[in-house]
């Protein structure tokens, strides 16, 4: 009464606000409570429970001084894990790789494809029902034409002159002004060379505007000279060539296109309008050598071959050659390579060549004689670029060795699964690289260049492509270009095959006995006159040369390539696990320990909550 009449306050108020004040007091003691559980909790975790090297030591060390060692111990450990373990998986996640390789001994092998060539695919007979006619006029123009001996005595003056040389090619002295640019200087920098000390010395080898300077690291004098090195060799100081009149002489206007574009020609092997010099392709499908005209004679195995055991190909640069053990694409059901059960120099195949040796046109091929390509059966072959040559009258032997190659793809490797490539042809490096610079040349020209078709089977040959024309200023510069931009911004993603089968070889030649096969057939061809009183035989015509090749096996023994992983994802995990070990002592139950902890923890927090135990509450309490 005595509060209630002083302050206005009764009774029952003060003993709710009393109540109130108990309860508040209450929940901050059950709030203390809760964190002193989990403090108790992260402690008995770190000391009983977690089984990591040095944490308990922490806890349960009874001086201030030492739980501050072990717990500077235990960061600086822990970093240099976390280090270690990062380089691990860095490690790993570069894919490292290595090459296993493994060699075995086989009782058999498959024989490789062995496709031929002659180098001079349009014999004389055909030339006048093709392009190549016009070589006949201008042979006949040369022929015509009245030699002229070498003068020696401008020759000797010219060669005594430092800065001059004889042109074999065009049989003239050519001089120049800078010094620099002859094969007597080495460049110093942009603006002066070091020549011989004859440059700078009184005689025949004099040049004006050289000296000699000390040069302090040797010291020595050298001869200098001034000029810069890398101007063009053939600038306006040389002689120029004077036409005026050469071509009034001249009648026929294909013989002169062909004088025209050799004059005008950088380079004095006609490397740069060779395609100028070819035939057409139709030329060479149509009037290539036939099988006949091309093989003399086929053994294989001690037996004979015939010409159903070849297959013609239809090559662009060497026009029809033909491929034996061909077998085309592997696929299911296709036919199988022959396997031979025998190697040595008795056993492969063997072949006699025919091939043109006199009356060859004149710049139509460098080189007289044939041309093999050791290749997979189930690959057409890269005559130009994988090709070798074979002399005529000469015996040459391709000793072979069979190897395989297995290489990983992605992450680890870069090659393409890709069995065949847009045109249908058997996937390849060299082939990809081909088809995808020959569609981009049709795309931006309009024509595409002889090196980059592949040969093909008759099923194929109904294709026909323009070849670019060097003639035309504007095709010439256009596939130029198309081709600069090609090799240099790398557009063509062509990789190397995952699974691939390499047949190499190594050539050796002896001087074929021609007279061995000229009493062959003399033999052959033995037979009576027509009166029947005498013998006679066919003679040996000189029109052609032999060429022998024998392809065998040195030996059975077979090379596995094999790319593997050199950094497997169990190595990671055992790297992964002896680093934590070794550095913490951690192990798999450490994990499952800090997951229960985990729980604990978050099941202890959410007690903690107010709003969270009120719904408990209130949900246990609901009927």
């Amino acid at each position: 009464m005595e509060y209630e009449n002083r302050f206005g306050i009764s009774n029952d108020k003060l003993q709710t606000h009393s109540e109130i004040s108990n309860g508040r007091d209450s929940t901050k003691n059950t709030r203390k409570e809760k964190e002193i559980d989990l403090q108790d909790l992260a402690k008995e975790f770190a000391a009983l429970k977690v089984s990591v090297a040095g944490v308990s030591n922490i806890v349960e060390s009874r001086s201030l001084i030492r739980r501050y060692f072990w717990c500077i111990c235990v960061i600086v450990v822990t970093i240099f894990m976390g280090y270690m373990t990062t380089k691990v998986v860095l490690e790993y996640l570069s894919y490292p790789k290595m090459m296993i390789i493994e060699d075995t001994i086989q009782h058999k092998l498959p024989f490789p494809a062995v496709t031929v060539c002659s180098l001079n695919p349009i014999s004389n007979f055909y030339v006048k029902y093709t392009s190549l006619q016009k070589f006949v006029g201008l042979k006949k123009l040369i022929d015509s034409t009245k030699a002229e001996r070498r003068n020696y005595t401008q020759r000797d003056a010219c060669l005594n002159k430092p800065l001059c040389r004889w042109a074999w090619f065009q049989e003239k002295c050519e001089c120049i002004e800078n010094p620099c640019l002859t094969e007597f200087c080495l460049a110093e920098n942009s603006s002066q060379c070091r020549c011989l000390p004859g440059f700078c010395e009184k005689g025949a080898m004099r040049v004006e505007g050289c000296r000699k300077e000390y040069i302090q690291s040797t010291n020595k004098k050298a001869c200098f000279c001034n000029g810069a090195s890398n101007q063009k060799f053939y600038d306006s100081n040389w002689e120029e060539e004077n036409n005026t009149g050469l071509f009034d002489l001249i009648e026929d206007e294909d013989v002169k296109e062909i004088i025209w574009l050799v004059r005008e020609s950088e380079t004095f092997d006609l490397f740069d309008i060779d395609e100028a010099l070819q035939p057409t392709t139709k030329e060479l499908y149509r009037f290539g050598d036939n099988y006949d005209s091309l093989i003399a004679s086929c053994t294989f195995e001690g037996i004979h071959c015939y010409r159903e055991n070849f297959t013609a190909l239809y090559d662009p640069t060497y026009g029809r050659c033909y491929m034996f053990n061909y077998v085309g694409n592997s696929a299911s059901g296709a036919e199988k390579p022959i396997e031979i059960d025998t190697y040595g120099s008795k056993s492969g195949l063997q072949l006699v060549l025919r091939v043109a040796d006199h009356n060859v046109l004149d710049l139509v091929r460098r080189e007289i004689g044939a041309r093999i390509v050791i290749h997979d059966p189930h690959v057409l072959p890269f005559v130009a670029e994988h090709g070798l040559n074979l002399r005529p009258k000469d015996m040459t032997a391709l000793e072979l060795s069979y190897s395989t190659i297995q290489r990983l793809g992605k992450p680890w490797g870069n090659c393409s699964d890709e069995t065949t490539l847009p045109n249908g042809d058997p996937y390849s490096l060299l082939g990809c690289e081909k088809y995808c610079s020959h569609e981009t040349l049709m795309a931006y020209c309009n024509c595409t260049m002889r090196h980059l078709l592949h040969g093909m089977v008759l099923e194929n040959l109904e294709a026909n492509y323009t070849l670019c024309n060097i003639s035309n200023y504007s095709e010439r510069y256009c596939s130029s270009d198309v081709m600069e931009i090609i090799d240099s911004t790398g557009i063509c993603d062509c990789r190397s095959p995952c699974r691939q089968t390499i047949y190499s070889y190594s050539a050796a030649s002896s001087k074929l006995n021609e007279k061995f096969y000229n009493t062959v057939k003399a033999i052959r061809t033995l037979k009576l006159n027509s009166n029947r009183t005498e013998l006679r035989h066919v003679n040996f015509t000189s029109m052609k040369s032999l060429v022998g090749v024998k392809v065998y096996f040195n030996s059975f023994e077979v090379s596995s390539q094999s790319e593997v992983p050199s950094y497997s994802w169990e190595t990671l995990m055992a790297n992964i696990g002896g680093n934590l070990g070794f550095f913490m002592g951690f192990t798999l139950i450490t994990f499952v320990e800090l997951a229960e902890f985990i729980w604990d923890s978050i099941s202890a927090a959410c007690r903690r909550i107010p709003g969270i135990n009120k719904n408990l509450k209130r949900s246990t309490m609901k009927p």
